[in-house]
């Protein structure tokens, strides 16, 4: 038997997007299905503009859903798409042509109305799925991974129509995505899932730099993890001896104490490089200073990708502005490794948290 979903609790300001950056689409579609009525709620309520809707049944409850699992109509025009939902409604001819006129202008559909779904381009068939959508005038727009399945170009295209026709309509909009350029570029607060576990919501810079844990650390802000145990904790400082018996600082996570195993966190774009003229070890007295070997060099086009080997055998990715200079840096060359104690934080191992 399936053990019971964790909880999940959260609200959107009125024209703002909560995007839930997850790793698990199925259990993302599984929510925004539940939200829009299409699957029983375990418990909790949903409330709109501080109305509870919860008791609603799916399509009136001003929650709209956009999912690739509602393809358009393949034997109706792009116009009769539209209209189809309203029609079915009987709302009267003028208010549906009206209606639908208005979104395929917002749109750009206008000169796409007549043509079926199999000659539209992803991009029109994307916007016209939208359109039908948008006719109802949700107050709230549920969008399940919208981009999946789009090519690059297509996707950037898309993000930005979606961006450009919230702020016209004043949408709200609460987006689950897998793709971290998704969340970050539409997300007013983006809130990282692991499985159905909430782990933080919040805005992007406090996700980079105050992680709630190793996971958002790790998974939201592709940091380092580094596995040491604690010397000692003073106020939010403590100081970690990784295996290789190298000591760093860092910040302490919550629950952190001393002689505690831990995961020590840190970004690739806040570790600082320095490689030591003549032999290996000529210039090794930065007592915080990490002792490693270069293992692999990339260059990335937006940056150059650095990885290292510890003593212990753990490697650690850096980051460089693809300025850099690059000469003499091959496989084998020793560096030293160094971060400031705020840039890190080290948080209990899981198995030792309680």
């Amino acid at each position: 038997m399936e053990p019971a979903a964790p909880a999940l609790s959260f609200s959107i300001a009125p024209g703002g997007c909560l995007a839930l950056l997850g790793d698990r689409a199925a259990d993302l579609s599984r929510l925004l299905d539940t939200l829009a009525g299409h699957l029983p709620r375990v418990a909790g309520r949903i409330l709109l503009d501080g109305r509870d809707v919860t008791a609603r049944p799916a399509g009136h409850r001003g929650l709209g859903l956009f999912s690739a699992r509602d393809p358009l109509f393949a034997h109706l025009t792009v116009r009769r798409n539209l209209a189809f939902p309203l029609e079915a409604r009987r709302m009267a001819r003028p208010a549906v042509a009206a209606r639908v006129d208005a979104v395929l202008a917002l749109l750009g559909l206008d000169g796409r109305a007549s043509s079926r779904p199999r000659v539209l381009t992803p991009q029109d068939e994307w916007r016209a799925r939208l359109g039908r959508l948008l006719v109802f005038a949700p107050s709230v727009l549920l969008l399940d991974d919208p981009f999946a399945g789009l090519e690059r170009v297509d996707r950037v295209a898309m993000r930005r129509l979606l961006a450009r026709v919230a702020r016209a309509q004043g949408l709200t909009l609460l987006l689950t995505t897998g793709d971290r350029e998704d969340a970050l570029l539409l997300g007013d607060a983006i809130g990282v899932l692991s499985g159905r576990a909430l782990l933080q919501i919040g805005g992007a810079a406090e996700l980079f730099d105050r992680p709630a844990c190793d996971r958002v650390a790790t998974g939201f802000g592709d940091a380092n993890a580094l596995t040491g145990r604690v010397a000692w904790v003073e106020d939010d400082l403590a100081s970690v001896r990784l295996a290789s018996g190298a000591r760093v600082e860092a910040m302490a996570g919550q629950g952190l104490a001393g002689d505690m195993l831990c995961t020590l966190c840190v970004r690739p774009d806040r570790i600082a490089t320095l490689f030591p003229a003549g032999r290996p070890g000529a210039d090794d007295d930065g007592e915080d200073t990490l002792p490693a070997v270069l293992a692999g060099l990339h260059h990335m086009g937006d940056h150059i990708r650095l990885r290292f080997r510890l003593e212990d055998g753990q490697e650690v990715l850096v980051r460089r502005p693809p300025a850099q200079n690059l000469t003499g840096l091959v496989a084998g060359r020793a560096a030293r490794l160094a971060w400031q104690p705020a840039h890190a934080v080290a948080f209990p191992f899981r198995g030792e948290m309680r």
